[in-house]
């Protein structure tokens, strides 16, 4: 499955008929309720390609149960793991939205001059935090308009608004 998504984040098991509980990445679940197939991630980067059997809702929780775990104890080996999803699959984007994912790769420029690469992205509790790679260091920069423009697709970069950040 190319051009895979991550998401979901499975929990813990629910109940006694092998569900579990989902936490969509995006807030969004309509998606995951449409979804027959992913592959899960699990923490160790090992992945394996899994078939939803049945979703379900019980008051705010998300349940999701996969073919072949239908027990507690089955479906207990899951938990902690990620779905990745092909993106057709993945929540449909609006006008002017992108998955984290296209980030990775972009240019970073500054002042029309390429000064590194976007290698990855990480939670940050202010922003997203774009890992930035620079003369051999990494440096995180906070997503945020003080720092960052919007992505430009159609050139594959993004602007730094102050190099001083990869002087550190």
């Amino acid at each position: 499955m190319e051009g895979l998504l991550s998401t979901a984040t499975i929990g813990k098991a629910h109940g006694v008929n092998g569900f579990l509980r989902v936490y969509s990445l995006s807030g969004e679940y309509g998606h995951l309720r449409k979804l027959k197939e992913c592959i899960v991630r699990f923490p160790d980067g090992t992945e394996k390609p899994l078939s939803v059997s049945a979703v379900s809702s019980q008051g705010s929780l998300f349940l999701m149960r996969f073919s072949g775990y239908e027990t507690p104890e089955s479906a207990r080996m899951l938990s902690g793991a990620t779905i990745r999803v092909r993106r057709s699959d993945a929540n449909r984007l609006r006008e002017g939205e992108f998955y984290v994912a296209d980030l990775y790769g972009l240019a970073v420029v500054c002042g029309g001059e390429t000064v590194g690469t976007v290698r990855s992205t990480s939670e940050g509790s202010q922003a997203l935090m774009l890992h930035i790679e620079h003369d051999g260091h990494e440096y995180l920069v906070p997503y945020l308009p003080v720092f960052l423009s919007r992505p430009d697709f159609s050139s594959g970069t993004i602007e730094l608004r102050m190099k001083e950040l990869l002087d550190l």
